[in-house]
């Protein structure tokens, strides 16, 4: 007689249970991997959102919403308070991911691909890569990653398709390290409105003179110490401006000994004569006195390098032994239209020596002139600095700034009448042109200038100059400010200044 055993019947788990867990275990590990992309990518929209789903879960939907408006409310109360702040901390980040988003990575392949910038490799096609976006009120900048195969020129030779395709005024394409350069593109001009005569900073900083403002709304400043400086630009498209420009942020230097200007003014002293109190040597029409002026400059350049041979590689200013700024107008007067070989020879020697031996020993050159081709400048490539204003061809961009400037986005021979003063400036060592505006410096101001910052100008001749309203914006140190109130006070009692 067979005993009975117990039958053990095992059930199997419902298969569906199994593979609808598994389904939710991977969409919890898709779920959270898209949360933490969204942080990185996006971490100025995507944290807000966290935040409010989170309160919502824990307070409730009705309280979450009461502290969201709270919050904008607070945050449209700070940035009428203080605006700059505001923007510095949460309105720039939130100007920089809106724009990123809805301007350029919404059709950022289909535009690059339409412009040529695509590239194919085993049946996939790849376009440079947007790594990083900036705003501002007049420009934004945006890096990319370039694709193997590609370089700096590709991408500038369709900027101005690009500029268009993202609404822009304007593309600039700008290095930054191998494999990666910025695309600045030109929201708003700041360069349209004239440019008004700066403020007067007591303290000169020689290294960085303003001159006027930059495109992306930053100051423009020029480098005086050191530096030679070629302006170009036809008949009225605002040389003066930028010359007069440098003069005024030079001027307390120059009233205080620290720099001295020598002036040439082949014109007869129509364009500099205004200022004839401001420079310690000035000549205007006579030629020989002008060749004589280069000569002396020379002299003190020689002078100074024998003594300092040794001892610096950059001579610093001193009552003593000042900066000399040379300052030549119309320089192809000199160079090119004189008649009289010799003269010209001998200013063409005295030229050449200034600019290739001045720098280090504080003798710098600044020339301007109309018509930027080698038979009229044969050693224009010996200015390090150079500004090039409106011009009549494109052929001429290059002869001032460089080869290639023109390429890089400096379009001269498009600068409109109406815009005088608009430029570009190339620094040796900086690949690509930045646009410029210098200042606009009135006959009143020069004549204030005068007044103010004629070398040796006594305190009286200043407070003048304030009291008749001519002295411009004026920043003063707190001792000063006292001494003019104290100046001012007599002045009014009927004493006279001291």
């Amino acid at each position: 007689m067979q005993s009975s055993q117990p039958v053990v019947v095992q059930r199997e788990r419902p298969r569906g249970l199994v593979d609808a867990l598994g389904m939710l275990f991977v969409a919890l590990v898709a779920g959270w991997l898209l949360v933490a992309w969204a942080v990185v990518k996006r971490p100025v929209l995507a944290i807000p959102t966290a935040v409010f789903v989170g309160l919502c879960a824990w307070i409730g939907g009705h309280d979450a919403l009461a502290l969201a408006i709270y919050l904008v409310v607070a945050l449209g109360v700070w940035r009428v308070a203080h605006k700059q702040s505001f923007q510095r901390l949460v309105g720039g980040r939130l100007r920089c991911s809106w724009r990123r988003w809805w301007v350029y990575e919404r059709r950022w392949r289909s535009t690059l691909v339409l412009c040529g910038l695509g590239k194919r490799y085993q049946l996939r096609e790849s376009v440079p890569r947007i790594c990083r976006v900036e705003s501002s009120v007049w420009r934004d900048r945006v890096q990319v990653r370039l694709v193997a195969g590609q370089c700096t020129e590709d991408v500038e030779r369709v900027s101005d398709e690009l500029a268009h395709s993202f609404g822009a005024q304007a593309c600039r394409v700008r290095e930054d390290r191998p494999g990666r350069l910025w695309l600045e593109f030109r929201t708003r001009d700041p360069l349209v409105e004239i440019v008004p005569a700066l403020r007067v900073a007591e303290n000169v900083d020689l290294m960085a003179v303003p001159v006027g403002r930059q495109e992306d709304g930053e100051p423009w400043v020029l480098r005086v110490l050191g530096m030679h400086l070629l302006l170009a630009g036809v008949m009225g498209s605002g040389k003066s401006s930028v010359l007069w420009s440098l003069l005024r942020g030079l001027g307390p230097a120059i009233r205080d000994g620290l720099v001295e200007v020598w002036a040439s003014d082949p014109k007869g002293g129509m364009e500099l004569g205004l200022g004839t109190p401001l420079f310690t040597r000035f000549c205007g029409g006579e030629f020989e006195a002008m060749a004589d002026l280069l000569d002396e400059a020379v002299e003190v350049m020689k002078d100074r390098a024998r003594r300092l041979a040794g001892v610096t590689r950059l001579h610093e200013p001193t009552r003593a032994e000042p900066l000399i700024l040379v300052v030549v107008d119309e320089v192809a007067t000199l160079t090119a239209y004189q008649p009289d070989r010799k003269l010209r020879a001998r200013i063409e020697q005295s030229l050449g020596l200034l600019l290739t031996q001045g720098r280090a020993v504080g003798v710098s050159v600044v020339a301007a002139l109309q018509d930027p081709r080698k038979e009229v400048l044969g050693f224009r490539n010996l200015f390090p600095a150079r500004v090039a204003l409106q011009l009549e061809e494109p052929t001429q961009v290059d002869m001032v700034l460089g080869e290639g400037a023109r390429d890089q986005g400096a379009l001269c021979d498009k600068i409109p009448d109406s815009t005088r003063g608009v430029g570009y400036v190339r620094l040796d060592g900086v690949r690509e042109p930045t646009r410029v505006r210098a200042a606009f410096v009135t006959d009143e101001d020069i004549a204030a200038m005068v007044h103010l910052y004629a070398p040796g100008a006594s305190p009286g001749a200043r407070l003048a100059a304030v009291m008749e309203g001519r002295g411009g914006e004026l920043v003063m140190t707190t001792e000063q400010r006292r001494e003019v109130d104290a100046m001012r006070t007599a002045w009014r009692r009927g004493g006279e200044p001291s």
